[in-house]
């Protein structure tokens, strides 16, 4: 005598559906805290030669193999050592002017390649390096600008320190650079201006727009408990805009129009904010996706709106007045 299964009422259904969906719901949103904080915060790492290759590819690296260079490492925060280098001519040495140039996220100091000719040009030596977990430098946590924008003030006052004839000091950000440059102007008054190309006016709203975007609201609140609870990191407190109230530095902010990794809305919101303090420009770069403004615009265009800006903020002369232009 075959045995008859009990048939299972519809009520029975819907609850296995919905425990079912709860924790289908539960999962992604710990994929959410988990995956998205340690995919930012491990990098991964990026060499040299692949760096070089993409910005040879890219055809902005310029006369960047012609430069003097001098290797160096320095202490950054709490002893973190960081790989650095001068860029340099015989034409900037002794000018006293001095750029320092933070590279974006899974990057590393090679990607400075496509800004020194423009900074070169108007006689800045240019001092680049390997940001925490990038690069040569050891495994870490990044934090993209926090612990960051910490051991840049370490580089600034080695700066200052190593090189005595130091008269004007800008630094130049790209992406998660341009986090750290800003949030480095809580640490110190030694930076006469700042570049910020593409920049997220904080991580808390970089990770909020990812998901919104998505329409998966809710999932920007679980990565910001990730970066918490397993990192120690507040992305509130990795703020750029905030780092800019009440500092009188000029600040130059660029952003491509069609940048569909950073909303353009975090470089004008930023620069709102800069504006009531002191000289600020906003350069938007038509057709220019994340990190292309540079090579959309060309070097001529940015080392002239880098110019104009300074000379405009009463830092500097024309570059078409300067020495090296004649």
């Amino acid at each position: 005598m075959s045995k008859t299964g009990k048939k299972v009422s519809k009520k029975k259904i819907v609850k296995i559906v919905l425990i079912s969906l709860a924790v289908f719901i539960v999962l992604n949103l710990l994929g959410a805290a988990i995956g998205t904080s340690t995919s930012i915060t491990h990098p991964g790492h990026v060499s040299y030669d692949d760096v070089i290759k993409e910005m040879q590819k890219a055809e902005v690296w310029g006369n960047f193999s012609s430069y003097d260079k001098e290797n160096y490492t320095i202490q950054g925060f709490e002893g973190y050592e960081l790989h650095c280098a001068k860029i340099s001519t015989p034409q900037t040495e002794g000018t006293g002017k001095y750029l320092i140039y933070s590279h974006g996220h899974k990057a590393n100091m090679y990607s400075a390649s496509k800004y020194c000719d423009a900074y070169i040009e108007l006689g800045f030596t240019c001092i680049i390096y390997d940001q925490r977990a990038h690069g040569a430098n050891a495994k870490a946590i990044c934090s993209m600008g926090g612990t960051e924008s910490k051991d840049l003030n370490c580089l600034i006052e080695d700066t200052y320190q190593r090189y005595g004839d130091v008269k004007l000091l800008g630094l130049q950000g790209e992406s998660m650079g341009t986090s750290t440059s800003l949030n480095s102007l809580k640490y110190t008054d030694k930076v006469d201006f700042v570049v910020a190309d593409c920049g997220f006016e904080s991580l808390k709203f970089m990770v909020h727009d990812m998901y919104n975007d998505m329409y998966l609201y809710p999932f920007g609140t679980c990565a910001d408990i990730g970066f918490k609870l397993i990192y120690g990191i507040d992305t509130s407190e990795v703020s750029g805009i905030d780092a800019l109230k009440g500092k009188g530095v000029p600040i130059l902010f660029v952003h491509g129009s069609i940048d569909d990794w950073i909303d353009v809305q975090n470089s004008e919101d930023m620069y709102a904010e800069a504006s009531k303090y002191a000289y600020c420009e906003f350069w938007l770069v038509e057709g220019a996706g994340h990190a292309r403004s540079r090579q959309v615009a060309g070097s001529d265009a940015y080392r002239d709106k880098i110019s104009s800006f300074l000379e405009n903020a009463g830092i500097l002369d024309s570059y078409a007045d300067s020495e090296l232009a004649a």
